[in-house]
């Protein structure tokens, strides 16, 4: 579902590598953490499956393509939660909701 080896990154003008070497794979139906102390590359790598970053060395795939080959069609296969709130606080629950399954191509 997830393969990710030798994955490294640096940021443009950067000096040191966000992500070093990092390999990890990640089967169907297993659940995953990604866990490490601030500055680990965890959020970068993230990124990086998300299609928010490229320019990266090594190889990164989900569900079997290259995440840099993916169109938006892979939005509607993935999910992601990030460290900042993933839902609008001024909004109620029906709202956000509402609002979320807008940005999916489903049929109400």
């Amino acid at each position: 579902m997830i393969e990710v080896k030798d994955l490294t990154f640096t940021y443009p003008g950067g000096k040191k590598e966000a992500v070093k070497n990092v390999s990890f794979s990640v089967r169907p139906g297993e659940i995953f953490g990604f866990l490490g102390p601030s500055g680990a590359g965890k959020s970068t790598t993230q990124k990086i499956l998300t299609g928010q970053l490229a320019g990266y060395k090594g190889r990164v795939s989900v569900m079997g393509r290259d995440v840099a080959s993916w169109r938006p069609e892979y939005y509607e296969k993935i999910g992601v939660s990030f460290e900042v709130p993933n839902h609008y606080l001024k909004l109620t629950a029906l709202e956000n909701l509402s609002y979320f399954r807008s940005l999916y191509s489903v049929e109400t």
